[in-house]
């Protein structure tokens, strides 16, 4: 006669008397299966171990419709199925978190990392009309979405100039020199990357009234050596909102947005976003498509070059299309925002709250079009993930 008790993953699992257990784990519970256990095992007396066998069972007991227990306030787990939902003010989700997203937020919480944008990035990718139903239903989409940001880069130049000019060991250094390749920010989005080409041309009419182009950069003050002659002009310095880029790549994609100018442009500072969905190839399977561009450290290292530009942009998983390469960070989106060009200086500072801000009153807008179209059935879902939506400012 005997008590086994074991932990594997979440679950506490064991036998009594041959007689197999299993439940989800509580640190409280296990603590005292451990004492009653080795209290049991050695009982003197049939009857003392008798008593402790039923201590022992009433531990093993739980509520399988599911509660909180002390995994975190925010996170309901149904303990028949094992899924984890967003819970709160006694709200509960009706679409469970992803694996991945799951074992992001259990090491987070281990190493005391703030969960929220994680939170929050869930439940604007539960927006994404890919969960709403409304145009493109795929799915493992979501396990595909957060296997994308849990990607990580290795920077393995930074990891050679660890270890030859400061001592570091390989695998210290590489640990250093490791980050995830797409940040998330304390809304919930994207914090990602662009590369681009600067267009340094412009045109405008001489005195003729005919087209004229110029180089942007050289049209400063000029100025001549007295004694040789030489005429030289200064180089006009722009604020990275004065200078206009195009994407590094063409290959024949449609105008898109940038504000409100139709075109095929790239700004610091600007929201760019194609006319609508059906300009973007939201399948996962094809790459090289229609839609807009962006993607993680690992991606944007493939199309940088001596003449590009590269930029930090902010996208919200509401507009993501299509992921068609999960493990180097490339995706497709309908809508992203410039803050910044690395080699310049910005004139303004843009928050990824204010962008945050403008995606969410843009929801409003896409849900009432996206209700009209599918009815009822997804009225209902639509209201249920609004409803979610609404704890991003509370988490």
């Amino acid at each position: 006669m005997s008590i086994i008790v074991n932990l594997n993953d979440d679950i506490i699992s064991g036998s009594i008397n041959a007689e197999v257990f299993g439940r989800t784990f509580d640190q409280v519970i296990y603590d005292q299966m451990l004492v009653i256990a080795e209290a049991a095992n050695k009982a003197d007396t049939v009857k003392e171990y008798k008593e402790m066998v039923e201590e022992f069972k009433k531990l093993t007991e739980e509520d399988i419709s599911g509660h909180l227990g002390t995994f975190h306030n925010d996170i309901f787990i149904d303990r028949k199925t094992g899924e984890y939902f967003l819970k709160h003010n006694g709200v509960i989700s009706s679409v469970p978190m992803p694996s991945t997203m799951v074992e992001r937020i259990k090491t987070s919480l281990d190493k005391k990392i703030d969960i929220s944008p994680l939170l929050k990035a869930w439940i604007r990718f539960l927006r994404n009309p890919k969960n709403t139903g409304g145009f493109y239903d795929q799915s493992g989409f979501a396990e595909r979405f957060f296997n994308f940001i849990d990607i990580k880069f290795t920077n393995h130049e930074l990891v050679d100039e660890l270890m030859e000019e400061k001592g570091y060991s390989q695998e210290v250094a590489e640990k250093m020199a490791t980050t995830y390749s797409m940040k998330l920010t304390n809304e919930g989005l994207l914090a990602g990357f662009k590369v681009s080409k600067e267009i340094t041309k412009r045109y405008k009419l001489n005195e003729k009234g005919e087209k004229e182009s110029f180089d942007v950069y050289q049209t400063g003050a000029k100025s001549i050596d007295p004694i040789s002659g030489l005429i030289t002009t200064e180089k006009v310095e722009l604020s990275n909102e004065e200078r206009v880029f195009e994407p590094a790549v063409y290959s024949g994609g449609d105008d898109f947005f940038c504000n409100d100018k139709l075109g095929y442009i790239i700004k610091v500072g600007a929201t760019h976003r194609l006319p609508g969905w059906n300009d973007v190839n939201c399948n996962d399977e094809q790459s090289c498509v229609k839609g807009l561009h962006v993607g993680g450290l690992d991606y944007i290292r493939g199309y940088q070059g001596g003449n590009t530009s590269t930029h930090n942009v902010f996208i919200d998983p509401a507009h993501i299309g299509a992921i068609p390469d999960c493990s180097t960070g490339a995706i497709r989106c309908i809508q992203y925002f410039v803050c910044d060009e690395f080699s310049g200086v910005n004139g303004s500072i843009y928050h990824s709250s204010k962008y945050a801000a403008q995606t969410d009153e843009q929801w409003n807008v896409e849900k009432d079009e996206i209700i009209k179209k599918y009815g009822e059935y997804k009225k209902q879902m639509i209201d249920h993930q609004t409803e979610q939506l609404n704890l991003i400012g509370s988490l």
